[in-house]
């Protein structure tokens, strides 16, 4: 979603100063460095945007017995679950160049290197059919050529087309009884199990897609909540973030042209991590728990249940934990959309092992001078706030009366505060207090 987002500073003389009047300068008594405090420290609790569901929420909601539909009824205002008819495969960006011009995402170089492991294997050349196989691990050099063409490097001998395909044993595209492989891919995030990876030219870069089964095999690597939640009372958060995840893959379903894909695999989508996901905890235990979670909401590759807001799926957010309350959309962003509106939140900071639902900051004097545009500091308030309890205007005063004032969404005041820190970041806009010392 597009943000229109915007910073305003303004700073006003609330004592009396005396004004020079051939330069206009303010002239007031030195403050000295007794009255302004060395650093402040910033509380707060939450963690992420607030739009949407949160996931610590949708723990403890589901500890106290709440269905999944139910979960998602109460973070999605006039939201629906029911089974529906759905797309039946993805494909997933797993490696290649960034398709949304985000900064500091996607992968670039003429070369990367796909590792199949555990079975069997072939590469195939749409419109040719199958050029070659083996069994037993391999390790193939996948590489744009000078003049464009997809080159795949296996055992000595190259292969080269348009686009290439590679399979392997175990999946639905080929052998399904066979050993259950695993591909790896250089500098990818995840390993994939099932599905096929495919391989074209995108700015001389290897542009590769995991393309597999929306349902079941998409949801089975989405690493977005801890599968251990559903061993203590969570299984239906499990389920609520599911059906979220689900909803979301839907509403991009019209797909990039740019890396013919639909999805990519992190968080500018949603965090995929294949087949390291669905066999996480000793043996896969836990991924287990995951994936029986996403059973419970589907019924075929083409039936599942879907998050819904007028009969149609959503792109539907999702968030840590809050402060309390969640966040209206255009609080924190910009676009309303009727279905994320603020709620009632307390669920988060109840919910066990939630290290987020209090936490600190620290900001020099330096650092808040500089935020603020300030000689000196004596204190920083919290002045106004969104819905949702977020900070909406943060006021600094001088020890000569002197304030200024930082004022923006949400999401943006998160960003400029947590830049001043000595973290460099802060984990929400929920400010619950700010001391100086």
């Amino acid at each position: 979603m597009k943000q229109h987002l915007w910073y305003r500073r303004t700073v006003a003389v609330v004592t009396a100063l005396f004004v020079a009047a051939a330069g206009g300068v303010a002239v007031g008594a030195p403050a000295s460095a007794a009255s302004y405090p060395d650093r402040f420290t910033i509380s707060g609790s939450g963690y992420g945007h607030g739009v949407g569901m949160s996931q610590y929420g949708a723990y403890e909601l589901a500890r106290q017995g709440k269905s999944g539909v139910g979960i998602l009824k109460h973070y999605y205002t006039g939201s629906k679950a029911p089974y529906t008819s759905t797309p039946k495969r993805v494909r997933v960006q797993v490696h290649g160049p960034d398709p949304y011009s985000f900064s500091g995402y996607g992968d670039s170089g003429r070369n990367t290197w796909v590792t199949i492991r555990g079975g069997d294997w072939r590469v195939m050349k749409p419109g040719t059919g199958e050029v070659a196989r083996g069994s037993g691990d391999v390790r193939m050099k996948v590489r744009i050529g000078t003049k464009g063409a997809v080159r795949v490097k296996v055992n000595g001998k190259v292969y080269k087309g348009d686009m290439m395909r590679i399979q392997w044993s175990g999946t639905t595209y080929w052998r399904p009884n066979g050993k259950k492989a695993v591909a790896t891919i250089d500098g990818a995030h995840g390993s994939y199990r099932h599905g096929r990876l495919t391989v074209v030219n995108r700015k001389s870069t290897p542009n590769i897609t995991n393309d597999v089964l929306l349902n079941t095999e998409y949801l089975y690597g989405i690493a977005e909540m801890p599968s251990s939640w559903g061993l203590n009372g969570g299984a239906n958060a499990l389920r609520a973030q599911a059906m979220t995840a689900r909803s979301y893959a839907i509403s991009k379903h019209t797909g990039k042209p740019a890396c013919r894909c639909h999805l990519v695999d992190d968080v500018r989508d949603q965090y995929f991590s294949g087949w390291k996901k669905e066999n996480e905890g000793s043996g896969g235990r836990y991924g287990a728990v995951w994936k029986k979670a996403v059973d419970a909401t589907t019924r075929s590759a083409s039936s599942a249940r879907v998050l819904q807001v007028g009969g149609r799926s959503v792109a539907a957010h999702y968030f840590s934990s809050s402060g309390g309350r969640t966040a209206n959309s255009e609080d924190v962003w910009s676009s309303v959309l009727s279905y994320e509106r603020s709620v009632d939140d307390p669920y988060s900071l109840r919910a066990p092992g939630n290290s987020m639902a209090s936490w600190t900051r620290t900001m020099t004097q330096q650092q808040a001078r500089n935020l603020f545009g300030l000689n000196n500091v004596a204190s920083i308030t919290v002045t106004r706030t969104w819905s949702s309890g977020q900070v909406r205007t943060l006021t600094a005063t001088q020890p000569n009366g002197r304030t200024a004032t930082i004022t923006g969404k949400a999401d943006q005041m998160r960003a400029w505060v947590g830049r001043a820190t000595t973290h460099g970041s802060m984990p929400a806009a929920w400010i619950t207090g700010i001391r100086g010392s």
